[in-house]
């Protein structure tokens, strides 16, 4: 294992976004408006295709672009036809978008550390991909693999972004100090918390910083494990129990 970084590659995140929407919209078809969502997220199959459709529109306001100016009201009890409608058109919007700008073209992000439309391409990637899952699993549709250097790239991405930063933009700290090592074959990360912050860097040894606690495995099942996706027998855990308790937790407060 290192901790060389390894991005991935904007026309490839393009096409995946396109992929992930389209099998989305495919579970849809026999599926129930009220079927349940397993995990975290608490929402139904309709409530989670209504979110993404509005994470679509704020992306576009956030991109600036003329296509949010097009208002798309929804009832307040809406068949899965109207919202998943509303979701195909918005994210085909937020595709002609991305696909007209290079991904170094600034735009205003919520992340201090990236302001470039790259930011947004890939929040929206890793979101409809975790939703995608969603909606696969509560219309009774075998989930389609995820590809592991997609998910390492969505764990750094939720570790950095979300448990990195979120996690202090919303005021929210741990309540005890605790350090977890993370692991995937390629990468590897340190996160710590205390009661003054948390921070993440990726590491080339996790057992040189002495953790803790480590969690890692297959890069999709950590993925949907930090997520709230899978249970805790779905990774590979050591050390501290109570610490990998508070990162999962923390990771959910950041997340919701």
């Amino acid at each position: 294992m290192n901790g060389t970084e390894v991005r991935l590659d904007y026309g490839r995140m393009l096409n995946l976004l396109g992929i992930e929407a389209q099998l989305l919209t495919a579970a849809t078809h026999d599926a129930h408006v009220h079927a349940p969502v397993w995990g975290a997220s608490g929402r139904t199959l309709g409530q989670t295709i209504r979110h993404l459709g509005d994470l679509c529109e704020d992306t576009l306001s956030w991109l600036g672009s003329s296509a949010v100016d097009r208002r798309w009201d929804l009832p307040d009890q809406p068949e899965l036809r109207e919202v998943t409608g509303r979701f195909a058109v918005r994210l085909a919007d937020l595709l002609a978008e991305f696909g007209a700008r290079p991904p170094h073209d600034p735009c205003p992000t919520w992340w201090p550390e990236q302001h470039t439309v790259r930011f947004w391409l890939r929040r929206m990637l890793h979101a409809t991909t975790v939703h995608r899952v969603d909606v696969q699993a509560a219309a009774g549709v075998l989930p389609t693999p995820i590809e592991p250097d997609v998910a390492t790239d969505g764990i750094d991405e939720v570790l950095r972004l979300w448990f990195g930063y979120r996690l202090h933009a919303l005021g929210i700290t741990a309540t005890r100090a605790c350090s977890v090592g993370v692991y995937v074959e390629g990468r590897n990360w340190l996160v710590t918390a205390d009661q003054n912050g948390t921070a993440v860097v990726s590491s080339d040894d996790v057992s040189t910083a002495t953790p803790d606690a480590v969690v890692g495995g297959d890069a999709p099942a950590v993925y949907l494990w930090m997520w709230g996706r899978l249970p805790d027998r779905a990774v590979e855990t050591g050390g501290d129990l109570d610490a990998i308790a508070q990162l999962w937790g923390l990771l959910q407060l950041a997340t919701r």
